[in-house]
């Protein structure tokens, strides 16, 4: 079975090699207003990477043996855990530079990521771990990207019915483009989580997150629009966000999240990255098949962006996006599961950058080693 295994994998790397070698890559211009677009991918790409979605069974598992505090490994297998994955993507996006010119283009992505999982007791744990992530876009080629994230979240039950959860954490992403260094920048998140159980049909929960993000090889301006040399364009960012799940029945589940945040830039030239902004989410889950192979969620919101002091049509800029996802996922064997990602956005502004559609198919394949 092992064998099987990796020649699948081969295959899948084979079939990627020789779809790159027969595509001749066109180098496009990427504006600023793009790269400010972008950023809402990147961050529900993040989301959905590092998402804590649980099926009910595995809630009520967790409780249970969380009420037990039952130990059923070797002291040294806890501390070694490991988890470890690679993925192979490709997708189709109708408009990934977001603007009113709308260009379809096929991207691929290859994905590694390695966490340390350490339990040190029946309280407390860990999750210290490094994603890996290469996203090449055919035609739109300065939209590829290499991302590096980093990160160490710390894992405590307060008290002995371990219905409450706290998450201390930090994270740091390198996130680089390739073709277009005025994109790249560092980003450091320091954050705390909680995470309440009501019983066996409700959980709420929270996050306070900072962030502080510098720029490599862009220049903060100055109110006449000139760059100040020698200061990196940099943007602190705090938000809040909560949410509500329930679970209906076994197999089934329904989440309210909502955030609020307020971006501060040192650009002084209007203002320009300065605003405040919230997002509703609203999401419906629900396990089917045998031993619930497939998972399938769907999920609509609408973020709402108020700049400061921007000028758009005389008066301060806004946009509104309305988004629709729906991810699925497929449980092969204990170690393949195939995914599939459908998202139709709408962007609304009082500025002409802002007014755009765009929809991504999305398909790939992942490891657990």
């Amino acid at each position: 079975m092992k064998i099987s295994h990796l020649n699948s994998f081969n295959v899948l790397f084979l079939l990627t090699f020789i779809f790159l070698a027969a595509v001749q890559p066109a180098f496009a211009q990427k504006t600023d207003e793009t790269a400010q677009q972008r950023e809402f991918s990147i961050e529900d790409k993040m989301e959905r990477l590092f998402k804590e979605d649980e099926t009910v069974e595995g809630v009520l598992k967790l409780l249970k043996e969380r009420a037990e505090a039952k130990i059923k490994e070797k002291r040294r297998q806890q501390l070694l855990k490991t988890r470890i994955s690679a993925s192979g993507y490709a997708g189709l996006e109708s408009n990934p530079l977001n603007d009113e010119n709308e260009k379809t283009d096929v991207f691929i992505e290859e994905d590694f990521a390695f966490n340390w999982l350490p339990t040190f007791n029946k309280d407390f744990s860990a999750d210290i771990g490094y994603r890996l992530a290469n996203q090449t876009y055919m035609e739109q080629t300065d939209l590829s990207t290499f991302d590096h994230v980093w990160n160490a979240i710390l894992k405590y039950y307060p008290f002995d019915s371990h219905l409450l959860m706290l998450q201390p954490g930090i994270e740091y992403d390198w996130l680089t483009y390739p073709l277009d260094e005025t994109a790249t920048y560092e980003d450091i998140r320091t954050f705390t989580k909680f995470k309440h159980y009501v019983g066996k049909e409700w959980h709420y929960g929270g996050k306070y997150e900072h962030s502080s993000k510098v720029y490599s090889d862009k220049l903060a301006r100055d109110i006449n629009k000139v760059d100040i040399l020698g200061e990196a364009r940099s943007d602190e960012r705090n938000t809040v966000e909560l949410y509500l799940q329930r679970y209906l029945g076994k197999k089934y589940s329904a989440k309210l999240r909502g955030k609020v945040y307020r971006n501060n830039s040192n650009d002084k030239y209007q203002e320009y990255y300065d605003y405040d902004g919230y997002r509703g989410y609203f999401t419906l889950a629900g396990s089917f098949l045998k031993d619930d192979k497939l998972y399938v969620t769907f999920t609509p919101d609408f973020e709402k962006k108020s700049y400061h002091h921007r000028v758009a049509d005389n008066t301060a800029r806004e946009d509104r996006v309305t988004q629709y996802k729906v991810d699925m996922y497929y449980t092969f064997t204990k170690n393949w599961e195939l995914s599939y990602l459908l998202t139709r956005k709408f962007s609304s502004s009082n500025a002409s950058g802002g007014e755009f559609d765009n929809m991504t198919n999305q398909v790939w394949f992942t490891y657990n080693f």
